[in-house]
């Protein structure tokens, strides 16, 4: 199990470690090409300004004293009295000597950015450019698990829920660290290696000694190393949910966020998450004559984040564009906030599906309106019309993607129920029959215009009576095959839900970014005419 899934997941998880690695390390490496220039200035021109600075303003040169002794030096106490106390008591050098402490934190943090051996047989690159937190389940075990880690990164497992906190935890440690070796050190050179215009306040003290990322610069964020938060979507969408949320709503500037959505708990063997669809989980699933599978509808994580979460950085996407995929990738690492990021992965021993048709698989929930593509990007404005993008998908006007047969071309409606013809694990949601067995059968496309969502929370769907009645297995389309031939299928009422479901959910997608979907405009138009829109 644990082989089969590697084949895609890895793709994805690939793709997060090595745009983060490819956007970082050049960046490490100026920055320590930029320290050492300074500490080298530091060491030849030190004495002579820090001599200048005392002469020009007394103040200034206390403050800057006293700075490094309390943050490099280790003679910080509670408060300013209690650390010159602790200065008086306890420091004995001179000028010569905060110089030196200066210069070697310089030096030391352009080594670690530059000169250090991750782990053993690695390439002395530096030191890692960000650490993975990840939710303990698949994508935990593909090679081997502490102490005999593969990564060349730190990659730490937690419980099952509490990964995206643990993940915060390392980011907020990673901003403590990047300050008081780089930012503050740095910020102190500057001062020093001024045209004598620069001055220090108690001010300027207060912050460096309670400073966080709000002081910080563009290029500070930048250069902070980044923590990824890895799971599926049991461990960040359902049992771990509140902590993911609670995580996003931080809006922490180097806490970055990946769901890998099977849209089941793949590793206990198939059993409902949240954001299963609604014809359930699928080993674990209840499906029979009193149930065909989950009546509750299909918890959307990404849209969710899309309001009232805040102002993180929000992808869905996949390896089904990877262009868009690894756009909202660099962005995501770019944004001075969270960002957060779900991909469809599939589960091929769980969904049924070849290890080699995995970048296949994850075209078609996305075609199908299953889990549709988009990305919002709060800079780009304060509007869903602005911030907002689904151009990514396939006729992204209308309600369904009309697709074109292989050999034929023959254009037909591809909708979800189109999708799960391509996994095992709908099979109990369809038959294959042949042409004849269909007579008297109504279509699912024809169905899809009697039925809204609101027929569906209020159960008239299942009113013999009623226009929009869903017979159990009175329902067929038609899937067109690679080669041109027809395929029959027979599908449960509950894959019908499904398609309505995803139909209502895209519809609110496409609202959010201006859209005025006809299809939908039709459906109401003829319900309002007949006056039988809820009747």
């Amino acid at each position: 199990m644990e082989h089969v899934q590697v084949v895609v997941r890895k793709s994805v998880l690939r793709s997060i470690t090595t745009l983060t690695e490819t956007l970082m390390r050049p960046v490490f490496k100026k920055k320590a090409e930029r320290l050492e220039g300074k500490m080298n200035r530091v060491i030849k021109e030190g004495v002579e300004r820090l001599a200048a600075m005392k002469k020009a303003d007394e103040l200034t040169y206390t403050i800057f004293k006293r700075s490094i002794l309390h943050i490099l030096m280790g003679f910080g106490g509670e408060t300013i009295d209690d650390t010159n106390a602790l200065i008086e008591a306890n420091f004995t050098g001179g000028d010569e000597e905060i110089l030196e402490a200066l210069a070697a934190v310089l030096k030391q943090d352009a080594v670690n950015h530059t000169k250090i051996r991750t782990m053993e047989g690695a390439e002395a690159n530096g030191m890692s450019t960000f650490a993975m937190a990840a939710h303990t389940g698949c994508q935990t075990v593909y090679s081997s698990t502490p102490p005999n880690n593969p990564h060349t990164y730190p990659w730490m497992n937690s419980l099952f829920q509490d990964g995206t906190t643990v993940g915060w935890l390392i980011g907020e440690s990673f901003m403590k660290d990047h300050a008081r070796h780089s930012v503050i050190p740095e910020r102190l050179a500057d001062a020093l290696l001024g045209d004598g215009a620069s001055s220090m306040t108690e001010d300027d003290f207060f912050n460096y000694t309670h400073f966080s990322d709000s002081v910080m610069t563009e290029m500070e964020i930048l250069e902070l190393p980044k923590v990824w938060c890895g799971g599926g979507d049991g461990g960040m969408g359902d049992i771990g949910f509140q902590n993911v949320s609670k995580v996003v709503l931080q809006n922490r500037p180097n806490v970055k966020i990946l769901m890998l959505d099977t849209q089941v708990y793949s590793n206990t063997g198939g059993q409902n998450s949240d954001s299963s669809p609604m014809t359930g989980g699928f080993d674990m699933n209840q499906y029979g004559a009193a149930s065909e599978g989950k009546l509750t509808e299909k918890k959307s994580v990404a849209e969710i984040f899309l309001g009232g979460h805040g102002s993180p950085f929000v992808a869905q996407a996949s390896m089904a564009n990877p262009a868009t995929f690894y756009k909202a990738i660099v962005d995501g690492l770019c944004y001075r906030g969270t960002c957060y990021i779900q991909a469809f992965t599939t589960c091929q021993p769980e969904h049924g599906v070849g290890d080699d048709a995995s970048r296949g698989q994850a075209l078609m929930p996305r075609d199908s309106r299953g889990m549709p593509e988009f990305v919002f990007n709060p800079e780009l404005g304060e509007t869903y019309n602005e911030a907002l993008v689904i151009k990514g998908n396939p006729n992204y006007r209308s309600d369904w993607y009309t697709k074109k047969a292989g050999v034929t071309k023959t254009p037909f409606v591809f909708t979800v129920a189109h999708w799960a013809f391509t996994e095992a694990r709908f099979r109990n949601h369809h038959k294959k029959v042949k042409a004849e067995n269909c007579e008297g059968l109504i279509r699912l496309e024809k169905l899809l215009q009697l039925v809204t969502m609101d027929d569906v929370v209020n159960r008239r769907y299942l009113n013999e009576n009623h226009r929009s009645y869903i017979p159990k297995r009175g329902v067929f389309t038609v899937d067109h095959k690679d080669d041109g031939s027809l395929s029959f299928h027979i599908i449960s009422r509950q894959m019908v839900l499904y398609c309505i479901e995803r139909r209502k959910s895209w519809r609110i997608l496409q609202s959010r970014v201006g859209i005025v979907n006809e299809d939908y405009a039709a459906q109401k138009r003829a319900y309002s005419e007949s006056g039988r829109w809820r009747n």
